[in-house]
């Protein structure tokens, strides 16, 4: 599908009375440019509709390609987070085992990971980003709030080498009085964009361990970059980064290597193939038992789904605290 022709005209039919708007195309990318202010109401109502027509695309400003050099020169850290993580053996356990070998599969892993946020960058991202992070989650609580400390990274995309983090079981996205909101246990929680429009500089994806968010989600999920993912432009927002230190780039290569469910896995013929495939569809079916139980447990209704780069080993977030 060619965006540079239909854009336009998705944008005439939900900003109609919302004038004027101009449609630039530097360097081959469509920009919206906002030039006029009195009808801004107008134009937040009729949002919504222009998100759901054009769901995963995102209407750039200016965007500068950076390596990991030229990020420490474009963006400032203004905060710092402590991400604790665990990754469970092949069997999704975490206690004490002696009757297994010692093998990378049969290890669990404890590591921790700083991240760096750009919050002159990307201030809006920031903020909603440690709103998940200055919340002391206390599972004693009748009706705690949600919290990345008790989140998980639950897919890996091979193609643009993503890791996805920040699912929060039974935190779900509804629908409230025509907007959308966060629904968790019992609370109503407000969900606004974590990217308001009013960001000048986008920064490439070109290189591993940098925090993005797809653009118009609204819920708390984020990305971990293991790769540079070129794709990932005009869809998803930089707003941090992973210090790169042994415990980083440990848990990375760690994640990168876990098996992951496949709508598309091969089926041999050979007598060779069958039984590895049989192997497979062995671990997969009591991997897929577990997150099911998991799941129920907790209430999450989304890990009880199968979809294409989910992680067949538990790999979750512990403790997180802001510097």
């Amino acid at each position: 599908m060619n965006f540079k022709h239909i854009l336009p005209f998705l944008a005439s039919i939900v900003m109609q009375e919302v004038e004027p708007y101009h449609f630039l195309k530097p360097r081959n990318r469509v920009t919206l440019t906002l030039l006029k202010q009195s009808n801004m109401n107008n134009f937040e109502d009729r949002r919504s509709i222009l998100n759901s027509l054009m769901a995963g695309m995102l209407l750039p400003q200016t965007i500068f390609s950076a390596n990991a050099e030229e990020i420490n020169t474009l963006a400032t850290i203004t905060d710092r987070v402590l991400v604790d993580v665990r990754i469970s053996r092949q069997d999704g356990t975490f206690y004490v085992r002696d009757d297994l070998d010692d093998s990378p599969e049969n290890r669990v892993f404890y590591g921790q990971l700083q991240l760096g946020l750009f919050g002159e960058l990307a201030p809006q991202n920031v903020k909603q980003f440690l709103s998940y992070v200055d919340t002391n989650f206390n599972p004693l609580e009748d009706n705690p709030r949600p919290s990345y400390a008790r989140s998980t990274f639950v897919s890996f995309d091979e193609g643009t080498g993503l890791l996805l983090g920040g699912y929060i079981p039974s935190l779900q996205v509804t629908d409230f009085g025509g907007s959308a909101a966060l629904k968790y246990g019992g609370r109503i929680l407000p969900a606004p964009l974590w990217n308001d429009g009013t960001q000048t500089i986008q920064i490439r994806h070109t290189t591993k361990g940098l925090l993005t968010h797809r653009t118009l989600d609204v819920a708390p999920t984020f990305g971990i970059t293991t790769q540079s993912a070129p794709d990932l432009d005009g869809t998803h927002n930089v707003f941090g980064q992973v210090m790169l230190d042994d415990s980083s780039l440990a848990f990375l290569d760690i994640v990168k290597g876990i098996p992951t469910y496949s709508l598309q896995r091969p089926r041999g013929d050979s007598q060779t193939e069958r039984p590895l495939d049989t192997v497979a569809s062995a671990v997969f079916k009591s991997q897929r038992e577990l997150f099911r139980s998991a799941a129920k447990t907790f209430g999450d209704t989304r890990l009880n789904k199968i979809y294409p780069g989910k992680l067949l080993r538990r790999v979750e977030v512990t403790q997180v605290k802001h510097l």
